[in-house]
């Protein structure tokens, strides 16, 4: 009889692979992640998932001499593809560093999820704890938190390119706008960025509150996103929506012979070249429709 790598081992239904992540065991986490039937997002009676329990260790041990194996671990269970199932760890871990200014803290686990993880479930958490607990911060770095958090929303435009995907992105934009910042330039110029990277992926701009609320902000981009709607979609732009839509698109991307010139435009490299220049440039310099 086959043994069950997820077996509950204790009162709290820890798995094996929670207390591989407890206990800071690189080695066998590796080995569990790489049995097949591992379940990665196996919640205890906590309602923790094993990659939340690693949120929270990762931050309780840093002066711990285990401290590189706590974010090696955190590292690989992302690269694997775990989620966060718990609210909690992630607000302990932005709460408390927050409220202790640990600056180093945060920017370090920005940039792993950055790096190593695409889950649009841990963006949306990231952020949100960011908002919410903002007001505990009495550092000066919280609008710096905010535009790196905005890389990896760009990742996830450029590698989610459903309806639905993108649905939660644009739920995020509030977030962006509705936090402090030190300059209303620096929020608008964020702002403008990431819609045009939604309105490169294909996002409609049709909800009339959303254009609204936009043209208090910065009208010049309300009448750019209204008035896309209605032109036609220029041939290059309609491949790109309809490739990054593909549930295969890795697939093609990887194996299919794609000249390089049609690549670099399937992964935005129009609009990177954009924003790499200048973050202050006329938006029909974008072309995207007729």
């Amino acid at each position: 009889m086959k043994a069950d790598i997820n077996v509950c081992l204790n009162k709290r239904r820890d798995s094996p692979l929670f207390l591989a992540v407890k206990l800071s065991h690189v080695a066998i986490v590796k080995a569990l992640l790489a049995s097949p039937g591992c379940d990665l997002n196996y919640q205890n009676i906590n309602g923790y998932s094993p990659l939340d329990l690693a949120l929270v260790i990762v931050y309780d041990k840093q002066e711990d001499m285990h401290q590189s194996a706590c974010w090696n671990i955190l590292e690989m269970l992302l690269e694997a593809g775990a989620e966060p199932a718990s609210q909690g760890a992630m607000l302990y871990v932005i709460r408390t560093a927050l409220k202790l200014k640990d600056d180093e803290f945060i920017i370090q686990l920005i940039h792993m999820v950055i790096n190593h993880s695409n889950s649009l479930k841990l963006h949306t958490l990231l952020l949100l704890k960011l908002h919410r607990n903002q007001a505990l911060y009495d550092g000066h770095l919280f609008n710096e938190f905010l535009e790196l958090v905005s890389t990896l929303t760009i990742k996830l435009i450029k590698s989610h390119g459903g309806r639905d995907d993108l649905q939660q992105i644009f739920d995020c934009l509030p977030l962006y706008i509705d936090s402090h910042w030190h300059t209303r330039q620096r929020r608008d110029s964020l702002y403008m960025k990431l819609v045009v990277y939604l309105s490169a992926a294909g996002w409609k701009w049709t909800d009339l509150v959303c254009l609204d609320h936009m043209a208090r902000i910065c009208p010049t981009l309300s009448q750019w996103c209204s008035s896309s709607i209605t032109k036609p979609l220029l041939l290059t732009q309609a491949c790109r929506i309809t490739l990054n839509s593909c549930p295969y698109r890795n697939q093609i991307m990887k194996y299919c012979k794609i000249p390089s010139i049609i690549l670099n435009f399937l992964n935005y490299s129009d609009i990177d070249s954009l924003f790499s220049v200048n973050s202050e440039f006329p938006l029909d310099s974008i072309k995207l429709s007729t």
